[in-house]
């Protein structure tokens, strides 16, 4: 019997699993963890497409494309006939299986929880629809699987890839726009009008500064005039208070004598008098 080559499985692709029959084996989605695991017509859906994580020698996680979830056992069972179903990543070894090649190309699929059960369809059907369980060996062909390479995508969406794509694109704009930036900038230092206006708002300036110099002049003059007629009117102000505060003090001395005479002309005439009166008693 010839040995036939078996399809190398590699980190960033997709597979598809399909049985003897041609129909492949495809998830059946839900909205939460549960989803059936089935045959059907292979229409280059995500749905039947897988990306096999190693673990170790020979053994794999078997990831769907669409969901991201995982064969796993139904409830862990072990017993033959447990169903498959999609479950999210656990780390569980019910989620581990053993891809083991046959001599014609195929291979069977051992779960690592389940004592080394292999993948099969419920009845050994073959029709789309039928469910997957696992089952213990047997010689039937409905525990062979034949694994292939999608190779019309690859692991990333062409739309992922166009993303960088558009990231060049944008990152080259700005490239070609620097030079314009640049040439503007001279442009925007073109404005060297501003100093000459400076200039002239000086030169008006000074031309201004020019009379109102020869006026300060002539203000200082006539200020230097009052303040000459200020001086000479203080000094004779000065003269004046002097000569009002010398004829003050000669006026008093004045009234002091007139007084003084007075008083003297009184205690004379009052002496006569008394002199007569002391007279007059003497004669009587």
């Amino acid at each position: 019997m010839k040995t036939v080559a078996q399809t190398v499985i590699e980190a960033d692709r997709f597979y598809t699993i399909a049985a003897k029959g041609g129909s492949v084996i495809q998830a059946v989605e839900k909205a939460t963890n549960g989803g059936d695991i089935r045959l059907g017509k292979y229409e280059h859906k995500p749905e039947q497409e897988w990306a096999f994580v190693r673990e170790g020698d020979g053994v794999y996680r078997i990831r769907n494309r669409a969901s991201g979830k995982l064969i796993d056992l139904m409830m862990t069972g072990t017993a033959n006939g447990t169903w498959l179903h999609l479950w999210e990543d656990v780390g569980g070894t019910s989620q581990m299986w053993k891809m083991e090649p046959t001599p014609v190309g195929t291979v069977r699929l051992r779960s690592m929880w389940a004592a080394g059960k292999c993948i099969d369809t419920v009845g050994m059907g073959t029709a789309d629809g039928a469910v997957l369980q696992i089952w213990q060996e047997t010689a039937g062909e409905d525990q062979l699987w034949t694994i292939s390479e999608v190779k019309d995508r690859a692991k990333h969406a062409p739309k992922e890839e166009e993303k960088p794509a558009e990231v060049k694109a944008e990152a080259a704009a700005p490239a070609k726009e620097k030079p314009v930036e640049e040439k503007a900038a001279p442009a925007a230092k073109k404005t060297t009008r501003k100093p000459a206006a400076k200039k002239t708002a000086a030169r008006k300036t000074t031309a201004k500064k020019s009379p109102t110099a020869k006026e300060t002049s002539t203000k200082a003059a006539s200020t230097k005039k009052t303040a000459t007629k200020t001086a000479a009117a203080k000094k004779t102000t000065k003269k004046a208070a002097a000569e009002d505060g010398a004829e003050k003090p000669a006026k008093k001395t004045a009234a002091k004598k007139t007084a003084t005479t007075k008083k003297a002309a009184a205690k004379k005439t009052t002496a006569k008098s008394a002199a007569k009166k002391t007279a007059e008693k003497e004669e009587n």
